[in-house]
């Protein structure tokens, strides 16, 4: 296992609020989730910052 600091820019209109759940969906798709936080935001954007744990493939 190895993890990795992500920063992902998403599109608000895309996201109902509560935007819990549709930002750890969006990091799920990266690896799993450790903890993150939205650090910044504009009227059409989130930018969230994640540590992500990411699990090697099986051969």
């Amino acid at each position: 296992m190895q993890t990795e600091f992500i920063r992902l820019t998403l599109p608000r209109h895309t996201l109902a609020p509560p935007f819990h759940d549709a930002i750890e969906q969006a990091l799920q798709a990266h690896g799993q989730p450790l903890r993150w936080a939205i650090t910044a935001t504009t009227t059409t954007h989130l930018t969230v910052e994640a540590v992500i744990l990411k699990t090697p493939p099986n051969p």
